[in-house]
C-alpha cells in the first residue's frame, strides 16, 4: 500500500508539473500577444501620420489586425503572429475577470481613437483645428499604451501566480512524499537488510542527478548570457538606423515646403534604405527564433536559380548599386527544388556580408554548377580574408569578423547562422573558403533530385509542385 501511495504521488507530481510548464507555454505566448497591441499600436499611429501626410500606408489593415487580436485575447480564437504573413495562433480567453475588464477598457480606447483618428484625417495639414487634432491624438494613444502595459502586467502575474501555486502545491506533496519514502525504506529494511546495497545505489543516482540539474542550471544561465548579447546587439543594430530614419523624417516634416524636389527624393532613398536594413534585422531575428525553436521545415517545389538570385539581387537592391556584380550560373544548375523564400534569404545574407567585408566598388561574385549530384552556389568578394582558425566560427551566433582596423561591421552576427541553419534543413552543406588580403567565398551545395545530363532531366516548370 505505502509502495502503491508513494508511486501515484510521484506520478501526480510529475503530471501536475508538465501540465503547468506546458500551460506555462501557452502563458508566454499570450503574454507575447498582448505585448505585441502596444507595437501594434505605435504602428497605427505611425501609419496614420504617413497617411495625413499623403504618404502610403496601410493603417486599415494594422487597425483590423490590432482589434482582432484583442478579441482574440478576450474571447480566445486565432491571432495573426506576424503583419503581412498567413502565421496565425490559437489563444486561450481571457481566464480572469480583471483581465477582461482591463481588455474591454482598450477596447473602448480603441474605439474612440478609431473615432478620432478618422476626423483627424479629414483634416487638411493647413487647418487651425490640425494640431490641437493631433495632440489629442497622440495623448488618446497615450492612454491606450498605458492601458495596454496593464493588461500585459495582468497576464505575467496571473502566469506567475500558477507557477507559485505549483511550487506550494509541490512542497506539500514533497514533504508527503518524504515522509512515505521514509516509512517505506523502514519497512524495506527491516524485511531484508540485503537491500543496502540498493540503497547505495540510489543515493549514487541521486547525485548523478543533482550534477544534471547542476548543469541544466548551467546551460539556462549560458541561454541568458546569450539572450543578453542578442539584446545588446539588436538593441545597436535598431537604433543607428532608427536614429537615421527620425533625424531625416524631422528635416522633411521642417523644410518640407523649401526643400529641393531632388532632395527629398535623396532623403526619402535613403529613408528606404534604413527600412530594408531593418528588414533584413528582423527577418533574421524571426528565422533564428524559427531555428531554435525547431520549426524550420522546408516546403519545397521547383524554382529557377536565376529567378531566386535575381529577387535576392533586388532585395539587397540599394547597396548593390555601386558593385559590379557578376553571375555565372551553368545551364545543369538551372532547376532546383527547394523552399524558395528560404534560399533567396540565403542569398541576400551571403550578398548582404559580401558588400559588408569588401571594399566600396570592388566586385562581387556569384558562381553555380552541378557536381556529383549536388549544385554547389559560391558567393565571392575581395576582402581582407578570414582566419583559417576562424573559417568555421563564422557560423556561430553573434560571432562576426573584425577588419585589421579593428572596425566592427554593422550586423548582429545571425546572418550566417542562420544561412547554415536553413542549408543543413534542406540537407546540404555550407562552409566558407578565404585568401588573407585577396578574396572570400562563402559556398553552399544543395541536393540535386534531376539527372546530371541536359537531355535526361525533366523541365522543372512542366512538373506537378
Amino acid at each position: 500500500m505505502l509502495t502503491t501511495l508513494f508511486i501515484l504521488t510521484i506520478v501526480g507530481i510529475l503530471f501536475y508539473t508538465i501540465v503547468t510548464l506546458h500551460e506555462q507555454k501557452s502563458d508566454a505566448l499570450v503574454v507575447d500577444m498582448a505585448g505585441r497591441q502596444r507595437m501594434l499600436n505605435q504602428r497605427h499611429v505611425k501609419e496614420l501620420l504617413l497617411t495625413a501626410h499623403g504618404l502610403p500606408a496601410d493603417y486599415a489593415y494594422t487597425r483590423d489586425v490590432l482589434n482582432k487580436t484583442l478579441d482574440a485575447l478576450t474571447d480566445g480564437g486565432l491571432a495573426v503572429v506576424t503583419l503581412g504573413r498567413d502565421e496565425k495562433i490559437q489563444l486561450p480567453p481571457a481566464p480572469t475577470p480583471a483581465l477582461r475588464a482591463k481588455l474591454a477598457e482598450q477596447k473602448a480606447l480603441i474605439r474612440d481613437f478609431t473615432v478620432k483618428a478618422d476626423e483627424f484625417l479629414q483634416l487638411p495639414i493647413s487647418s487651425p483645428a490640425y494640431a490641437p487634432q493631433l495632440s489629442r491624438l497622440l495623448e488618446l494613444n497615450v492612454r491606450l499604451q498605458e492601458t495596454a502595459n496593464d493588461a500585459v502586467k495582468l497576464f505575467a502575474e496571473h502566469s506567475e501566480l500558477k507557477i507559485a501555486t505549483m511550487i506550494e502545491w509541490e512542497a506539500a506533496i514533497g514533504l508527503l512524499v518524504v515522509v512515505l519514502g521514509i516509512l517505506l525504506t523502514r519497512q524495506v529494511i527491516q524485511a531484508n537488510r540485503s537491500l543496502e546495497s540498493e540503497i547505495a545505489e540510489r543515493k549514487r543516482a541521486e547525485e548523478e542527478l543533482r550534477v544534471s540539474e547542476a548543469r541544466r542550471i548551467e546551460a539556462f544561465r549560458q541561454s541568458d548570457s546569450l539572450k543578453s548579447a542578442l539584446l545588446s546587439s539588436v538593441s545597436h543594430e535598431l537604433r543607428t538606423p532608427l536614429t537615421a530614419i527620425k533625424t531625416t523624417v524631422s528635416s522633411l516634416l521642417e523644410n518640407f515646403g523649401t526643400m529641393a524636389v531632388g532632395l527629398r527624393k535623396e532623403f526619402l532613398e535613403g529613408i528606404d534604405q534604413e527600412i530594408d536594413y531593418l528588414d533584413r534585422v528582423v527577418d533574421n531575428l524571426l528565422d533564428m527564433s524559427r531555428l531554435e525553436a525547431g520549426m524550420v521545415a522546408p516546403r519545397c517545389e521547383w524554382y529557377l536559380l536565376e529567378d531566386l538570385v535575381e529577387g535576392a539581387v533586388r532585395r539587397v537592391g540599394p547597396t548593390l548599386r555601386a558593385r559590379p556584380l557578376h553571375c555565372h550560373l551553368s545551364e545543369e544548375s538551372a532547376a532546383v527544388f527547394v523552399d524558395g523564400v528560404e534560399i533567396q534569404q540565403v542569398m541576400v545574407n551571403l550578398l548582404d556580408n559580401a558588400v559588408k567585408y569588401s571594399p566600396a566598388g570592388s566586385p562581387i561574385r556569384i558562381d553555380a554548377r552541378l557536381t556529383a549530384r549536388e549544385i554547389e552556389v559560391r558567393v565571392s568578394n575581395h576582402s581582407e580574408g578570414i582566419p583559417p582558425e576562424d573559417l568555421e566560427r563564422v557560423f556561430t551566433r553573434f560571432y562576426r569578423v573584425r577588419t585589421d582596423r579593428g572596425r566592427m561591421i554593422h550586423g548582429t552576427g545571425l546572418g550566417l547562422t542562420i544561412c547554415k541553419g536553413i542549408i543543413e534543413a534542406h540537407r546540404g552543406r555550407i562552409w566558407a573558403e578565404s585568401t588573407p588580403g585577396e578574396q572570400t567565398t562563402i559556398a553552399f551545395t544543395l541536393p540535386a533530385p534531376m539527372p546530371a545530363a541536359a537531355s535526361d532531366r525533366p523541365d522543372p516548370l512542366s512538373r506537378p509542385v
